[in-house]
């Protein structure tokens, strides 16, 4: 199973926020791929299980969401 989400952000902030979570990725209990291109961040994950895949969606977008909430 897998999820994608796209982010258009700040160019700037993109850059950022991508350097922030690129070390997570490595870490994922899901696979996870963090891709930058201009302003737009874009997040693929991809787990095996739907429970799995949902706990990733969670886990990625709560994490992103006080990246921001910093910037």
């Amino acid at each position: 199973m897998e999820a994608e989400f796209v982010f258009e952000i700040e160019e700037e902030k993109a850059k950022i926020l991508y350097r922030a979570l690129k070390v997570e990725e490595r870490d994922a209990i899901s696979k996870a791929k963090i891709y930058l291109e201009g302003g737009r961040l874009m997040l693929r994950l991809e787990a095996d299980e739907l429970s799995d895949l949902r706990a990733a969606v969670n886990a990625w977008l709560r994490l992103i969401k006080a990246c921001l909430e910093v910037l």
